[in-house]
């Protein structure tokens, strides 16, 4: 076999938190807990003392209900990061905002408190839209239209109020008058801006304004998306980050691998499958909306899971053995120019225990990890 291209980069690898009950599969089979800051902490702290880099948390305000009341319970991202900023020392921390529930104003001051908190290691992702906004009130008519453009303006905001100077705007979505914010953020001249995104607009958003884009894992042309966004913001005279997330299902061997994911379909939870993935079979509110008997919402969900076995999952999954999880990370950044992925797990613990052990030695062979 010929040898493998070395990645010149440090990988970096995060965890995405369990912030909601019984994290990111739909299954009764998974391990079934509720999200408390406990948990989180212990997560975080075991994360930190085995060299992963970053946490990560979602922002999500109401679930989908189903026989495991999937993201039923859920936890504040901001307020949980600041706390877990409190209790670690090294692990960079994001938290997860959207702009049409959050004033600019009052998003710049809490981002300064969050990053003195850290010492200078907060990030902030951008959530453009969320369907349970609309159920919340807080979501205009037609947003998802213009969503870039007020975000654009949103963050071209709150970036000058965290220069701490007088800032007078009229802008088309928000107006300042002599206003200012201070202190100025520990980062200078401000904490990362992370946006997750799948479309062309999306793309250009990060490539012009932010310093990290969040890709989709189940894109299978995530590399060459990767490597796209980078170029064009190289065209805009910056440079840019580029990371995804999955939920690992990860086996001594491909083959234990696969039994483990067959359990966990075999609990399915078929009425919050429906719930998420609706009519349209991607996210959407019609799920929850629909007028569907209990016996219709339960065949929906099998069709979504026999149609798309990933479904089991809110994200993407990966499943393998150690050998086959490295040559997936090692391709994500020879190849496509990657610069990290973000893992979560049906027990965290246990998952980051055994990725530690048995893949974490791999990556540092192949000359991922330090």
């Amino acid at each position: 076999m010929s040898e493998r291209p070395r990645s010149p980069k440090h990988f970096r690898l995060g965890v995405f938190m369990p912030v909601g009950n019984n994290g990111w599969i739909m299954s009764k089979n998974a391990p079934q807990y509720q999200p408390t800051y406990e948990l989180n902490k212990e997560v975080a702290l075991f994360a930190e003392k085995i060299g992963f880099d970053y946490i990560f948390s979602m922002a999500k305000w109401s679930g989908y209900g189903g026989d495991t009341q999937f993201w039923e319970s859920t936890l504040e991202s901001f307020s949980l990061m600041s706390a877990l900023a409190a209790v670690t020392t090294r692990l960079r921390l994001v938290a997860s905002i959207s702009p049409i529930l959050v004033h600019p104003t009052v998003v710049a001051k809490m981002a300064v408190t969050f990053d003195q908190i850290s010492g200078g290691r907060a990030g902030i992702n951008i959530v453009s839209s969320d369907s349970e906004y609309a159920r919340m009130g807080l979501y205009p008519k037609d947003f998802f239209s213009y969503h870039h453009e007020y975000n654009t303006e949103w963050l071209a905001a709150v970036k000058r109020l965290w220069t701490g100077e007088r800032v007078d705007l009229a802008g088309k979505y928000f107006t300042l008058t002599g206003y200012s914010s201070n202190p100025r953020p520990v980062q200078q001249p401000w904490p990362t801006i992370v946006y997750a995104t799948s479309s062309e607009p999306g793309f250009r958003f990060v490539a012009e304004h932010c310093d990290e884009a969040f890709l989709s894992f189940r894109d299978p042309k995530r590399n060459e998306t990767s490597k796209r966004i980078k170029e064009m913001a190289r065209q805009n005279g910056r440079s840019v980050k580029t990371q995804s997330n999955t939920c690992l299902i990860l086996g001594s061997t491909d083959e234990e691998a696969q039994r483990m994911l067959a359990h966990l379909r075999a609990g399915a939870d078929l009425e919050a499958i429906a719930n998420v993935y609706g009519r349209t079979g991607d996210y959407s509110k019609e799920g929850l909306e629909a007028d569907w008997s209990a016996e219709e919402r339960r065949a929906r969900g099998q069709q979504v899971l026999d149609e798309r076995a990933a479904a089991l999952f809110y994200g993407s999954s990966f499943v393998g053995g150690p050998e086959r999880i490295a040559d997936a990370i090692e391709d994500m950044a020879v190849n496509g120019d990657m610069d990290g992925l973000l893992l979560n797990f049906p027990d965290f613990i246990e998952g980051l225990t055994k990725f530690n052990e048995q893949v974490m030695p791999l990556l540092k062979q192949r000359g991922l990890r330090d």
